[in-house]
């Protein structure tokens, strides 16, 4: 804020200031197969490359968008190799399944932490749909519940422990209704910090 006022007054008085920077400095964590269906288990794809609707409200609103791994193929490979009858939730719950998602989470935080300290702001974390093993988001008393995937989980409580405590959602893209419901909350979301500037 304060770098946008010296630029503007700056601006005012004539002096140049070398390039221009037009970045916004916000952005939103967006699980990996929002932006590359190719991500998703066999038979979950919904679209067939990414999200378009979720991308171009994030365009439209200038927000930078980092993409978290998929924790299903970073835990179990791209053809979520598990134990013979084993639920994709049991493998990505199992010991294996919970230390991979909580590695993954301290890297996605400290990615997080690294755009929080060049003065960025996050929007959300947007998760999955409220089956998915790893990204499924489902909102509790305090917080994200045990229904919740696996990696929401360990990402939520890793942000917590870091004092950074964003609004977590599920993009519902399994049912067309509730997709829309949650892109209307995240456009709220976005209008509210865009009527800040």
């Amino acid at each position: 804020m304060l770098q946008k006022s010296l630029r503007a007054i700056t601006n005012l008085l004539g002096v140049s200031h070398g390039p221009t920077d037009e970045r916004s400095h916000r952005f939103v964590a967006v699980i990996e197969c929002a932006l590359n269906q190719n991500a998703r288990d066999a038979g979950a794809a919904r679209f067939p490359d990414m999200n378009f609707a979720l991308l171009e409200l994030c365009h439209r609103y200038g927000v930078g968008m980092l993409q978290m791994p998929c924790p299903e193929v970073t835990a179990l490979g791209p053809e979520r190799k598990r134990l013979p009858g084993q639920s994709l939730r049991a493998a990505m719950d199992s010991e294996a399944g919970r230390c991979s998602c909580r590695s993954l989470a301290w890297e996605v935080s400290n990615t997080i932490e690294t755009y929080l300290a060049r003065d960025c702001e996050l929007i959300a974390v947007l998760g999955g749909n409220p089956r998915s093993p790893g990204c499924a988001v489902h909102q509790g008393k305090d917080g994200l519940c045990e229904e919740s995937g696996v990696f929401m989980q360990a990402l939520q409580a890793e942000l917590r422990r870091r004092q950074c405590n964003p609004a977590f959602r599920g993009m519902r893209d399994h049912d067309p209704e509730l997709l829309r419901e949650d892109l209307a909350w995240f456009e709220e979301r976005l209008e509210a910090v865009a009527s800040r500037k």
